[in-house]
């Protein structure tokens, strides 16, 4: 957790602390910054894969990465990052989450450009927690960019994230895991987050690449159990942050993405009558439901990564009075932040118009390079083949948006497709939301 600001004289408050990592209990004064019954503003984002400017000179190796990588606006991440904290600043929040893959590939570099910029947002009074994603330890592809040439970097190690992010949550917290990077913290009297580190990283540089997959060992759900314990003692909203999902959010794209062993999650977390929980992960907007074994519901809320098309983070309010959250999503304005800052950048200032247009391309000659190569597609003519691209280009922007996908002509002859993982992404993103992916309250 972040040292305390001067900005309010923060309260003492004295709770029972079970001592998370031993049988014992202790009792320990915590102090909250936020005094009692007042209203949160929370913001929360993820997926802001964070490349530093100096890792790259944009020249052909990198224009070859950006070609060849799955629609993230790495060559704007420094000016994204910082249009994002500006509204930070400007709505001065009184917190701000990041729930994991917080840089490109685990560059240290990265790591620690972005927290100097988090340092900056502390100063004007948002509290800042942080944990780690898939991405950002122990990580092989750790890559600097120089002329035609992709040279490793430094990443970090479990050790390193925690030292470079202490002041973003591991400093001050409440109790801290010991089987992983996942810490209970306070940020008010009444809210605390259960900020849980799902990413697998132990074998990623024996087996040289990163982890996709996440899951919690049994020793850290016994620790979940132990701090829903503690904030039920104390009356306090407990809000789980994870960057592997919860639960399922598309019939396809699943392995990998929805937490290892989930129903044992989703078990532990409503046993501690957490009501919603906060990922990302899987870059799209999206808000599903999942059932505990007796019954109980949960809500996984799953924000678009900041570094995707349409950019998109949460806005996530408390209200004292009725001891309710309200979570609804924004699309971050790139260009209002471009023109105020007075870029000459005319990829900026027209930043709708162009990451709609390279966001589309990418699903788009995707969808034609498969089309073009396979067999199952060899008798489709070449007008049926840009329509069927056209509808896998336009079904992908609509499912990262979290919104219902258009009309397009290329629908049907997806539908009658040979089978292909790709036929079924497109279909199965080709179903309107059953509820909204912006907006949810807390029962």
């Amino acid at each position: 957790m972040i040292q305390f600001l001067k900005i309010a004289a923060p309260i003492l408050l004295s709770f029972t602390l079970v001592a998370c990592s031993s049988a014992s209990e202790e009792t320990k004064k915590i102090t909250a910054p936020i005094e009692k019954d007042r209203d949160l503003s929370i913001i929360e984002t993820t997926d802001v894969h964070y490349f530093a400017p100096s890792l790259t000179d944009g020249g052909r190796a990198f224009q070859k990465y950006l070609a060849a990588g799955d629609g993230k606006q790495l060559a704007y991440s420094d000016e994204i990052t910082n249009a994002f904290l500006t509204d930070v600043e400007t709505k001065k929040a009184d917190v701000l989450i990041i729930s994991g893959d917080l840089t490109n590939n685990g560059e240290k570099t990265s790591h620690e450009e972005l927290a100097k910029k988090l340092a900056q947002v502390e100063k004007t009074g948002t509290q800042v927690f942080v944990v780690p994603g898939n991405h950002d330890i122990n990580n092989p592809w750790a890559r600097k960019f120089e002329k035609d040439k992709q040279l490793p970097t430094d990443t970090v190690s479990p050790a390193d994230f925690s030292k470079i992010y202490n002041h973003f949550g591991y400093e001050d917290a409440i109790s801290e895991d010991d089987f992983s990077l996942s810490y209970l913290a306070a940020p008010s009297s009444k809210v605390w987050l259960l900020m849980l580190d799902t990413a697998i990283y132990k074998t990623n540089m024996q087996q040289g690449s990163p982890t996709t997959e996440g899951g919690l060992t049994a020793g850290t759900l016994d620790w979940i159990k132990e701090c829903s314990a503690l904030a039920k003692k104390n009356g306090v909203k407990l809000i789980p942050v994870m960057h592997h999902n919860l639960t399922d959010h598309n019939d396809v794209i699943q392995k990998g993405y929805t937490i290892n062993y989930n129903q044992q999650v989703i078990d532990a977390l409503t046993a501690g009558n957490m009501k919603f929980s906060l990922s990302g992960h899987i870059h799209t907007q999206n808000i599903r439901s999942a059932k505990s074994s007796d019954g109980k519901e949960i809500t996984d809320i799953v924000t678009n990564a900041l570094s995707v098309y349409p950019h998109k983070y949460g806005n996530l309010t408390y209200s004292a009075k009725n001891k309710t959250f309200t979570y609804q999503s924004q699309k971050l304005d790139i260009e209002s932040w471009a023109k105020e800052t007075g870029t000459s950048d005319k990829n900026l200032l027209n930043f709708d118009s162009y990451d709609y247009e390279t966001f589309y391309n990418s699903g788009y000659d995707k969808a034609m390079m498969d089309l073009m190569t396979s067999e199952s597609y060899k008798n489709y003519s070449q007008t049926d083949k840009e329509k069927m691209a056209d509808t896998m280009a336009l079904n992908n922007m609509a499912f990262f948006a979290g919104i219902a996908p258009p009309k397009s002509a290329g629908t049907d002859l997806w539908d009658s497709a040979p089978n292909s993982f790709l036929k079924d992404y497109v279909l199965s993103s080709s179903v309107p939301p059953k509820q909204s992916n912006d907006y949810y309250v807390s029962p």
